[in-house]
């Protein structure tokens, strides 16, 4: 199960079950722990739940401040091998609702709605991890298509040259943008 970089990893927060593209892996224990430090915030993270797959451990936790889940893979022998950032993830979290409460993402701001999926523009921008936003967008088009998702006007040029590299983003990384 070694993290692969264009995988789609989700994770249910109602039924604690991580995804791993279609692969469902059930929790075999729900155990609160600190596991580490969150990259974004630099505040704690607690796990979640664990999962065990392939003679491997994968523990899912959240960052206790801005909410950001991740999972850690180990191996056999509980050695480390790798981390995963869970840019899309289901069910209520304690903290934040939305609407209709099928996808929830940390930091939501008010923005426009995207008909597609059910979410907020800037909710899902906000919910992908930011090199990976780097990796295919150049920073004027990053700027733009959050200028956009937050309502204010942005560089239209910017913004077109952005859309034209959605499928690609979709295709590298396994998540869909329509802004």
């Amino acid at each position: 199960m070694t993290a692969q970089a264009n995988y789609n990893y989700s994770y249910d927060l109602n039924n604690n079950i991580f995804y791993s593209g279609e692969r469902q892996i059930p929790a075999y224990e729900l155990e609160e722990n600190e596991i580490g430090t969150c990259e974004k915030c630099q505040s704690t993270i607690l796990s979640l739940s664990y999962h065990e797959i392939d003679d491997e451990f994968i523990v899912t936790g959240k960052c206790s401040i801005c909410g950001n889940i991740s999972a850690n893979i180990y191996g056999h022998e509980w050695n480390w091998i790798s981390e995963i950032f869970i840019s899309h993830f289901f069910g209520q979290t304690p903290a934040q609702t939305t609407e209709d409460s099928e996808l929830q993402i940390p930091e939501a701001r008010k923005s426009l709605k995207n008909e597609d999926n059910g979410i907020d523009d800037l909710e899902l921008l906000n919910s992908i991890p930011m090199n990976q936003i780097e990796t295919i967008f150049s920073p004027t088009e990053i700027k733009a298509m959050f200028a956009r998702a937050k309502g204010e006007k942005c560089v239209r040029q910017y913004l077109y040259n952005a859309r034209k590299k959605y499928k690609t983003f979709e295709d590298v990384f396994g998540i869909k943008i329509d802004i």
